[in-house]
């Protein structure tokens, strides 16, 4: 028998911090070397962060319960049905980013435009996605 070395609050509790501090990295080299993030300040940039890595969360989760919801379902129309609400969700979701830094940080930080926000998401996802694999193989040794 396996025992299991994290409880789901630890895990959720590493993926919110680990999340933050990626985004507030990329929106930092993102402020620093593109036009894509237009940021006064590095608190700024934090409460960017924190804001972003919650509706990541959220959006996850909600993109994780459509997922269930339909998964089981075997006819093709459930699949398309499935594919379509997971994309909509995800491209929709981009605006919401963008609004709600908007509306809670103010001209403290723009991320200019729906393709900005596209390319911070992917460079967030990528990177993430490379530390979960070497905390993962960190682990196996």
């Amino acid at each position: 028998m396996v025992k299991q070395l994290f409880t789901p609050s630890q895990l959720a509790f590493k993926e919110l911090f680990v999340g933050t501090l990626i985004y507030a990295v990329v929106l930092g080299f993102f402020d620093d070397y593109t036009g894509i993030v237009d940021a006064k300040s590095f608190s700024s940039i934090f409460f960017a962060a924190i804001i972003l890595q919650i509706l990541t969360s959220l959006l996850f989760l909600l993109k994780k319960r459509i997922v269930a919801w339909l998964k089981d379902r075997k006819e093709i129309g459930y699949r398309i049905l499935m594919f379509f609400m997971v994309w909509l969700v995800m491209f929709l979701s981009k605006f919401v980013f963008i609004w709600s830094i908007d509306a809670i940080l103010g001209d403290n930080v723009n991320i200019n435009g729906f393709f900005g926000v596209l390319i911070l998401a992917v460079s967030v996802t990528v990177i993430h996605k490379l530390a979960d694999y070497a905390f993962v193989r960190l682990g196996k040794r």
